[in-house]
């Protein structure tokens, strides 16, 4: 986790088009997906839906990591959700991360910091602490949270660690241009952030496939390499990406 990342989001896709998009991602070594939406008003982003879908993706995918957009002000208590997050760190070998829409409350902080020390000891009404169960696998899940009021959100670390930027994909499924591949590099240095969030809600269905194919082939090595290499790099992954697709659709005679 210490290297350039690049994820996945789909806002407003309900579970099933999420479990697809997680084996798409994963095919083409996309290092993360978010379920959920990290802005609200979105359908689908009720915490507890969030969690059963997350369920479906740790069963579909054995290396992608899994970032779950939750409010803590769902339909679920807090506790539920803290149950929730063992099992799926646990379902999941590891793999669950989380992404928290920070609200304006102080009620909000302190059920953070309750869910984040849950398996200590979660506080019971008599003042005793009762561990939740079962503990996750990682040690320390990886947490940020999300400033909802920001145009394009910037979610910050709780504990060590870079910052996310969130991208919305505006290039149907063409190859971005070096400009626009620059600016995605631009944008990832100037908050100091490791992890690059491309969302593509708003691409139609049929055309994800090919946006993340873009995103595995020519973004992600764009996101890695040294900023001299941008150029070179994203027109040799761009040519491989089109005499592959052209073996896998030859033209119809």
């Amino acid at each position: 986790m210490s290297g350039p990342r690049l994820a996945v989001a789909a806002s407003g896709a309900d579970a099933a088009e999420i479990r697809r998009l997680a084996g798409i991602a994963e095919h083409h070594n996309i290092d993360a997906l978010v379920v959920g939406a990290v802005t609200a008003g979105f359908p689908n982003a009720d915490d507890t839906y969030v969690m059963t879908a997350a369920g479906g993706v740790t069963a579909c995918t054995r290396h992608l990591r899994i970032a779950v957009a939750l409010s803590l002000r769902g339909s679920a208590p807090p506790l539920r959700i803290a149950e929730d997050i063992g099992v799926l760190d646990v379902m999941s070998a590891g793999r669950l991360e989380l992404l928290l829409r920070r609200q304006p409350d102080e009620r909000w902080s302190r059920d953070l910091a309750a869910v984040l020390g849950a398996w200590s000891g979660w506080p019971l009404d008599d003042g005793r602490l009762m561990p939740v169960t079962p503990a996750p696998v990682q040690p320390n899940i990886p947490a940020w949270t999300v400033d909802v009021s920001s145009r394009q959100p910037t979610a910050k670390p709780l504990a060590r660690g870079k910052s996310m930027i969130f991208v919305e994909w505006s290039h149907g499924t063409a190859v971005p241009g070096i400009v626009a591949l620059q600016n995605i590099r631009h944008a990832r240095d100037a908050a100091g952030a490791a992890t690059v969030v491309v969302d593509v809600g708003s691409v139609p269905k049929g055309d994800r496939v090919e946006v993340i194919a873009v995103l595995g082939a020519v973004v992600a090595p764009c996101l890695r390499c040294a900023a001299d290499e941008v150029a070179i790099l994203a027109q040799d992954a761009t040519d491989w990406l089109v005499r592959r697709t052209d073996l896998h659709h030859p033209p119809r005679g």
